[in-house]
């Protein structure tokens, strides 16, 4: 059957079947809301759905109160405290097909309220589903008296199937912090035909430059449409990204999709002089060049920061994708007047969600709904990444500060304590990220850590790109509990001492007598796997004398080692020469030092054996000395050891 119609279609040249085919429609009416109930259930085909989270109980009709007709839509703001929610909020949706509103202009209603207070965002163009077209209207004041509000259409002709007819928002903002009432009456698109001098803009209006990477991706913001009403005053509205229409200046460093994602996927080209040529993004909204553009300057591939490996169970995270984030109310508090940071955790790269702040000098995020307790925390860890060395100087600095709530867990309580630990930039900076595992002693002046609210960057000023990726409060425990990482090399290019990867060598003893006397030595499990693990480890002494080790043939000394609490980890190989015998003349030795190790996670030594520069032979290697700060005061655990090629 189907071959027979695509044959008939194809072979038909009596008849264009675009004659015969109609366009399907929607219906055009205007009205939203006039009287109850007709007006949000029947003739109009309209139905109220609440927000998420907003308090369901404030919504209904009243028919006491209404600018024309019998009826109005009485809501009812809660209080703050209230159990069932602080806000309220909803739209109206046709629940049909949708509605041709192509025909208007603007969306209007009356309105007037209990006492004077604001309505935090009215609209249209939501449907909770694709939000395709949404306008938003943010802040109107209500008046005691009715008062009609227009919302201009920034492009009506986009609206030939629209679902989402009408939505609000209100918390509390009177002046005493208690809930209110407002009514809400002759909700209806119209065509005005005074909406006049439409000015579009993204970011606000602003021309902004920013480094980026191939990969990031940033979703443009700050998307306006400005009209001027029949009474002479600007109304400026929040408008989707589909009402624009994006151009980049070159395709292949920098696209835009139509929900105004900036992707870049290539690097700056150059012109004759060298200098690098970068990409602006502009767009337009119904014919009108919209103020306001993005020029990247892409700075090619990214390296992420290193993805974090520490027990999920062991971390309260504020700003990860590897783990489940503490709610934080923001990253950004734009705290004015003061404050010149720009940005907040709104770019991706290759998938990763990165925090970028421009122009530091203060900035805090704040989680304090509810605050963190971290008491049985030991670290704050973070990644860092100095975009901009070439302004900086060795006198720049980052403070990090953090502030716990006290008690009572509120800001400004009487009980809250702060301090702050200051890193120069020669710290901080090295052409890369730079990882910060912060022992929350170190915040001296925090009495408690139990409701932690606030952490805080604050800079001199000269810092004007900085990424921020993986905060998280961690736990170091006293021993891992995760196994050391499986050893891949291949068994016939290693010479194993301990490994459950390989066959092992003999080894004549894991603590000789003069080792340090506080050092103890004990066989353990971990997870399963078998480990080593010296207590209060000052040093130790490891003898292979029966068989002394030829590793001459290998390239790399290999050892997985964990403790929580060390500073520092040194290796000492020692090659009794030719003769094979200690003392014979010929015995030549060399240390290699590890500063500051990652603590609290298996940390992987892969040294080259041409590192241990006094040794002048490594044929027959015969004693292992292994060193840890503080001496004789940490624990430490090792896997893998072994030579390879």
């Amino acid at each position: 059957m189907l071959a027979t119609i695509a044959l008939a279609m194809s072979v038909s040249c009596e008849r264009d079947i675009s004659d015969d085919a109609v366009e399907a429609t929607f219906p055009n009416t205007a009205e939203v809301f006039t009287d109850a109930p007709v007006g949000l259930t029947d003739e109009f085909f309209t139905s109220f759905d609440p927000a998420s989270g907003a308090n369901p109980n404030g919504f209904g009709t009243d028919e006491d109160e209404a600018f024309e007709g019998t009826t109005s839509i009485r809501i009812d703001v809660p209080s703050p405290n209230d159990p069932d929610g602080g806000y309220i909020g909803g739209i109206f949706k046709d629940r049909g097909e949708g509605r041709d509103l192509s025909g208007y202009d603007a969306l209007t209603f009356w309105a007037k309220g209990s006492t004077t207070a604001t309505i935090d965002l009215v609209g249209f163009g939501t449907d909770f589903e694709e939000n395709k077209y949404a306008v938003g209207l943010p802040g109107i004041t209500l008046s005691t008296d009715w008062r009609k509000y227009v919302i201009p259409i920034p492009d009506a002709s986009k609206l030939t199937q629209e679902k989402g007819l009408f939505i609000f928002s209100a918390g509390t903002q009177s002046t005493n912090g208690l809930g209110y009432t407002f009514w809400i009456d002759e909700i209806r698109f119209e065509n005005l035909g005074t909406i006049a001098q439409p000015r579009p803009a993204i970011l606000n209006g602003n021309d902004e430059t920013r480094q980026a990477f191939i990969g990031t991706n940033i979703a443009l913001e700050g998307l306006t449409q400005t009209f001027n009403l029949a009474s002479g005053q600007d109304v400026t509205v929040n408008a989707a990204p589909s009402y624009f229409e994006f151009q980049s200046s070159n395709t292949g460093v920098v696209t835009v999709d139509e929900a105004g994602n900036v992707n870049v996927i290539g690097a700056n080209g150059f012109d004759a002089g060298g200098n690098p040529i970068f990409t602006t993004v502009t767009a337009s909204l119904n014919g009108n060049m919209a103020a306001g553009s993005l020029t990247i300057d892409s700075q090619g591939e990214f390296t992420p920061a290193p993805t974090p490996t520490r027990d999920p169970s062991l971390v309260k995270s504020i700003f990860s994708d590897a783990y489940t984030n503490e709610p934080v109310e923001y990253y950004n508090g734009y705290y004015a007047p003061f404050q010149t940071t720009q940005g907040q955790n709104d770019i991706t790269i290759n998938g990763d969600n990165i925090i970028k702040y421009t122009q530091l000098n203060f900035v805090g995020i704040q989680f304090s709904q509810p605050t963190i307790n971290a008491s049985d925390m030991t670290h704050l860890h973070m990644d860092l990444y100095i975009e901009q060395p070439s302004p900086l100087d060795g006198g720049d600095f980052l403070r990090i500060e953090l502030q716990d709530y006290g008690a009572n867990g509120t800001f400004g309580g009487g009980d809250d304590s702060t301090h702050q630990l200051t890193y120069t930039i020669p710290t901080l900076f090295s052409d890369g990220w730079v990882s910060l595992d912060i022992p929350l002693a170190s915040f001296t002046g925090v009495t408690s850590t139990a409701n932690l609210g606030q952490l805080l960057f604050i800079s001199d000023g000269t810092i004007t790109d900085m990424l921020v990726d993986n905060i998280y409060l961690y736990q170091i425990p006293t021993s891992p509990t995760v196994a050391a990482p499986t050893p891949t090399d291949p068994a016939g290019n290693v010479i194993s001492l301990f490994s459950d990867a390989y066959t092992d060598v003999n080894v004549d003893t894991w603590r000789t007598p003069w080792s340090a006397a506080a050092t103890t030595f004990e066989d353990v499990t971990v997870a399963g796997n078998a480990a080593k693990k010296y207590g209060n480890l000052g040093f130790v002494g490891i003898e292979t004398t029966t068989n002394t080790v030829d590793a001459s043939s290998m390239t790399h000394f290999h050892i997985d080692v964990w403790s929580s609490t060390y500073t520092s980890f040194n290796i000492k190989l020692v090659d009794f020469g030719a003769d094979n015998v200690f003392g014979g003349g010929d015995d030549t030795e060399h240390e290699v030092s590890i500063n500051m190790p990652a603590q609290g996670e298996w940390v992987s030594l892969d040294i080259p054996l041409s590192d241990f520069t006094g040794l002048a032979s490594t044929s027959n290697i015969a004693q292992y000395i292994l060193v840890a700060q503080p001496f004789e005061a940490t624990d430490v655990f090792i896997d893998n050891m072994y030579f390879r090629n």
